[in-house]
């Protein structure tokens, strides 16, 4: 699973984060759920993707300055793939 996001933010901003989920090279935009974590936890809150202008992502906003970790899963049943898309702060 190939999964990319983008790392930095002002606090003040409401950006839409698009999050590229792709298995052997063929983009997925079902099945996939985004958690948001600090630092280095592990996600346990999971909330479908956001589909919007032809992607899929999260909304960026109201998150207090620090640093995230965003991360992606994959239900094809049976599998639940889980993978990590990549950092951003807010400053």
């Amino acid at each position: 699973m190939k999964v990319y996001a983008p790392n930095a933010y002002p606090r003040e901003s409401t950006e839409f984060v698009f999050v590229e989920v792709a298995i052997d090279n063929v983009l997925v935009t079902s099945g996939v759920e985004l958690a948001v974590t600090q630092g280095q936890g592990r996600p346990l809150i999971w909330n479908a993707a956001t589909a919007y202008d032809g992607g899929i992502g999260l909304w960026m906003t109201g998150f207090a300055v620090g640093s995230y970790k965003i991360w992606a899963r994959v239900t094809a049943s049976p599998e639940f793939a889980v993978d990590e898309c990549g950092y951003f702060s807010v400053t």
